[in-house]
């Protein structure tokens, strides 16, 4: 895996600031944050073993990082640091109904050279995953690039997760990479910045003639979209209160890209995915503290859904008990 790794401070406030008016929140929450960081941090708490690759910057933040990404069981060896850049840093203002606000730089996250040995990185890889935000700096792009190519010649899959600001910024690109990739993951905005839709469904259609194989479109609280029978079906989500919607879809592709690693089907990826953003909101903060195996275990058992997704539901959980369920190559 390769992508961004920042610190982000958390500030909950009672409501959005109008323009020069002080915005105090009670308490700052310290946490590893960043869309490289949260999804392995994640897929390391749903027992997958994760090396990354990114950079830091040569200060406490980046030693703050790197001990609480080690500490949550993932490989380190291959991020890198920079004395050129600070390590990339975002204060993100919560208001009561969940919604975060970002301000901050990805600095040492577009700083990211030449990969001293890719052949080690990928070697005894099933799969690779990307973000979006490797292509908007040539290092990283070059990074990210080189571990596609190693990756497929080793017979591997490689995800790519879009994300907004690559969507803004970089359209282009993007759709010229989804050939390129075997999973592709994105929000509805992502999708209607990179095909001009406004409906989801229409969006989604026009992603797959752009090339997309396995396509997974993300809706927030009213679930995702997956392939079925060549078009778009839709995947119901699980009702919780919203506390805080940071990293939430870090970890729907973190629950998505475990399932997927682990040869369940697409509908069983699919569920165990939405369960997991749906469990991500219902506390403050990513990083560290997204949920796993566990906490999405529970939230499955707790809903039934509508129609053929109970059964489905049902079948996630039974996989989430058989522990023998991971290739060994995995673990």
């Amino acid at each position: 895996m390769i992508g961004d790794i920042n610190v982000d401070m958390l500030g909950r406030v009672k409501s959005w600031p109008k323009p020069g008016q002080d915005c105090l929140a009670p308490h700052l929450e310290m946490h590893v944050g960043g869309v490289g960081a949260n999804s392995a941090m994640a897929l390391a708490r749903w027992g997958i073993g994760v090396r990354l690759a990114g950079c830091v910057g040569r200060d406490r933040f980046g030693d703050y990082v790197l001990e609480h990404l080690a500490q949550s069981g993932v490989n380190t060896n291959w991020v890198q640091r920079t004395a050129d850049a600070m390590t990339g840093f975002f204060y993100i203002n919560i208001t009561p109904d969940g919604e975060r606000t970002f301000f901050g730089s990805r600095a040492a996250n577009g700083r990211v050279g030449r990969i001293r040995n890719v052949r080690a990185l990928c070697r005894g890889a099933a799969a690779a995953h990307l973000v979006g935000y490797n292509f908007l700096n040539p290092g990283p792009a070059r990074a990210a690039t080189e571990i596609t190519r190693e990756i497929h010649a080793r017979g591997g899959w490689v995800s790519l997760d879009v994300g907004m600001a690559p969507s803004q910024q970089i359209p282009g690109k993007i759709l010229q990479l989804i050939s390129s990739v075997d999973i592709l993951l994105l929000s509805a905005d992502e999708a209607t910045l990179l095909t001009g839709a406004r409906d989801p469904r229409a969006a989604f259609v026009r992603l797959q003639k752009a090339g997309a194989r396995e396509l997974i479109l993300k809706l927030g609280k009213s679930g995702c979209l997956i392939s079925q029978n060549g078009g778009p079906q839709h995947v119901p989500s699980f009702d919780v209160k919203m506390v805080d919607s940071t990293g939430a879809g870090d970890a729907f592709v973190a629950g998505f890209l475990q399932a997927r690693l682990r040869g369940w089907s697409l509908e069983e990826a699919a569920i165990a995915a939405t369960a997991g953003g749906a469990a991500a909101v219902s506390f403050v903060g990513a990083g560290e503290k997204l949920p796993g195996s566990r906490a999405v275990a529970s939230l499955l058992r707790s809903q039934r859904l509508r129609g053929k997704w109970d059964a489905v539901r049902r079948s996630a959980v039974a996989r989430l008990q058989n522990r023998n369920s991971l290739p060994e190559r995995h673990r």
